[in-house]
């Protein structure tokens, strides 16, 4: 074998062929492969480390706090939830239509487990992602107003296929923080794709960010096209420690009694 030859692949960008050529030279010889059949192996290798590697990029970029999968999600825990038409929006790759998901409820019943899920799915079908929860987003952009870059930091939330917000309402907005969120609401609307996690109600909104106008703005464009999962039932993590022997009778008794209410 030329020894320049795997330079040469990797001068053009041909890595994975580059790094097993010897080897696919040795198996090619072995089997008596045709040279088609040849060309399509070395293809296909490269092919996938392309999509390999772009899958590793997206994720990176995504800030994933971790992976999550609709197939370890408990759907018979939470019968509120409809699993087809969770489903359903991943196979309609809502993306392609910027359509927005909220996904609403207590604590502990899933609501981050489905929008992580979601997300994960499609970045896998090669759509970019940005996850950041509630604080992050009133950090960065204090950060952003500090530093007088809030036109930078309004693009990088605007710029992704799929905006995932978790946590919304955890924490109060100032005012310039929940205008620079309708600003990327405002400029994604019809263009891309906002998840959001929350276990406040939308009727608790203006509370969340000050201003009633404000809110209804935000809401206007989030709703118009979107996909609203209310989740009522009961606390994963209360169950686990339920299970261990944790949780107070009185304990339970509050948490049941402020699901009933939501």
């Amino acid at each position: 074998m030329t020894n320049s030859l795997p330079d040469r692949l990797t001068k053009m960008g041909w890595n994975e062929i580059a790094n097993h050529l010897e080897a696919l030279l040795e198996d090619a010889a072995r089997d008596s492969l045709s040279y088609s059949a040849f060309l399509d192996t070395l293809l296909s290798l490269e092919e996938k480390g392309k999509a390999d590697r772009a899958l590793k990029n997206r994720l990176q970029q995504s800030r994933l706090p971790q992976i999550k999968t609709l197939d370890n999600f408990d759907f018979t825990f939470q019968p509120s939830l409809d699993e087809k038409r969770i489903r359903d929006v991943i196979a309609r790759e809502f993306p392609r239509d910027a359509q927005n998901i909220l996904f609403l409820g207590p604590p502990g019943v899933g609501k981050t487990h489905l929008a992580l899920a979601i997300t994960y799915e499609m970045i896998k079908k090669g759509y970019r992602a940005l996850c950041l929860t509630s604080h992050e987003f009133l950090e960065k952009a204090k950060e952003a107003m500090e530093k007088g870059d809030t036109k930078r930091f309004v693009r990088m939330l605007t710029k992704t296929d799929i905006l995932l917000l978790d946590e919304f309402g955890f924490e109060p907005m100032d005012s310039h923080s929940a205008n620079l969120l309708l600003q990327i609401v405002a400029q994604r609307y019809e263009r891309g794709s906002i998840i959001i996690t929350s276990n406040r109600s939308v009727s608790e909104w203006a509370e969340i960010v000050g201003n009633a106008a404000l809110a209804t703005a935000i809401l206007d464009r989030l709703l118009h096209h979107s996909k609203a999962f209310q989740i009522r039932g009961e606390s994963y993590r209360l169950r686990e420690k339920k299970k261990a022997g944790f949780v107070f009778k009185a304990t339970e008794t509050a948490v049941n009694e402020e699901n009933h209410r939501s």
